[in-house]
């Protein structure tokens, strides 16, 4: 009787151990994906990281500072095609869904469980923003790490839902989206590749931009043109299974080739680099005076500098610099200038 009583509240003491692990891991874990989480004035306030842009006296653009390449830009200036070609290929749920589309996550799970892969993705628009808002990236992950990021990613699609219309949450998406070639949302995408406004897009532009979303170094359209094309194309196809498109236009804009700019934009090359270098200089320090940071702050700073007498400019300097620097070699020699010479290297190193 002694020993059955002694095994009775030995069982009772080993449950009460493991209801105490199992509540413990619980609790660390819950405690674990909550301090990941963005703060709530995070989520009803993102600050995307803008582009600051230095203008000429005459309103032309003559450079950009920046970490990310980013121009904001309003839903509502771009075509109606935009927002189509990304909820057909990226979320034909999205005005149906609170942030996530559990229906789909489950359909990806099972297909994904079936052919032992993760090629099934069931991200929603919504989700995505959230990683890419929040640094809510994958990384080099285990499969715990793995879910913890899921589960934070649903967490805060479901606070974006809450705070901010579907076309609000859009607009943030194609604003903060990366697109390749070092450029962040729709609008800086549109001066890379097409050197247009992004209000001025084509369908077809439109569907290159959704299928750069997906992969913006598989799809390249510079890189790898054939793949981007194929990609393009079956982009405008989702118009027409989610009756968007007409399959007369889609077998019409499918014949279109990938127009880029011959010129596309650079992001380091300007016409007045010197210039653009002392405008750096000193809004460095003014924007540090006044709480604003030059890389990420979006702020547009109008100088002084008349770009057609810049361009006559370097046209003369172009024309003159041989002769100049044959003058420049007669007269000077490195020689009887060993000290300065030294000195500019120890400076470039």
């Amino acid at each position: 009787m002694a020993k059955t009583n002694i095994k009775r509240s030995n069982n009772k003491k080993n449950k009460w151990i493991i209801w105490g692990t199992i509540t413990f891991i619980f609790l660390a874990l819950t405690i674990y994906t909550i301090s990941g989480l963005p703060s709530l004035d995070e989520l009803e306030n993102p600050k995307p990281v803008l582009a600051s842009r230095v203008f000429s006296a005459d309103g032309e653009l003559i450079g950009q500072f920046f970490i990310e390449n980013r121009i904001e830009t309003d839903i509502d200036s771009l075509p109606p095609y935009v927002l189509k070609a990304l909820i057909s290929t990226e979320d034909r749920n999205f005005y149906d869904h609170w942030g996530v589309d559990v229906p789909r996550f489950f359909k990806a799970m099972v297909k994904n469980l079936f052919s032992l892969s993760l090629r099934e993705g069931a991200s929603t628009i919504t989700q995505q923003l959230a990683k890419n808002l929040y640094a809510l990236k994958e990384g080099r992950e285990n499969v715990l790490d793995k879910a913890v990021r899921k589960v934070r990613e649903w967490i805060s699609a479901i606070q974006i839902e809450k705070t901010f219309t579907k076309n609000e949450i859009a607009e943030l998406y194609l604003n903060v989206s990366y697109f390749g070639r070092s450029a962040y949302g729709i609008e800086s995408a549109s001066k890379v590749y097409f050197n247009k406004r992004a209000k001025d897009l084509t369908l077809p532009e439109a569907a290159l931009f959704v299928a750069l979303l997906k992969s913006s170094v598989n799809y390249d359209p510079v890189a790898r043109y054939e793949t981007a094309l194929q990609r393009r194309n079956q982009v405008m196809y989702n118009m027409v299974d989610t009756d968007m498109l007409s399959e007369d236009e889609y077998n019409r804009l499918k014949q279109q080739p990938i127009q880029l700019a011959s010129e596309r934009l650079s992001h380091v090359k300007s016409e007045a680099p010197h210039f653009l270098e002392y405008i750096r200089q000193q809004m460095t320090t003014l924007a540090d005076k006044y709480g604003y940071d030059l890389y990420r702050d979006g702020l547009n700073i109008y100088t002084s500098l008349d770009m057609r007498m810049q361009r006559i400019a370097n046209r003369s300097a172009k024309k003159h610099i041989t002769e100049y620097q044959t003058l420049f070699d007669k007269n000077w020699s490195w020689d009887r200038n060993k000290s300065l010479l030294s000195d500019l290297v120890d400076r470039a190193i």
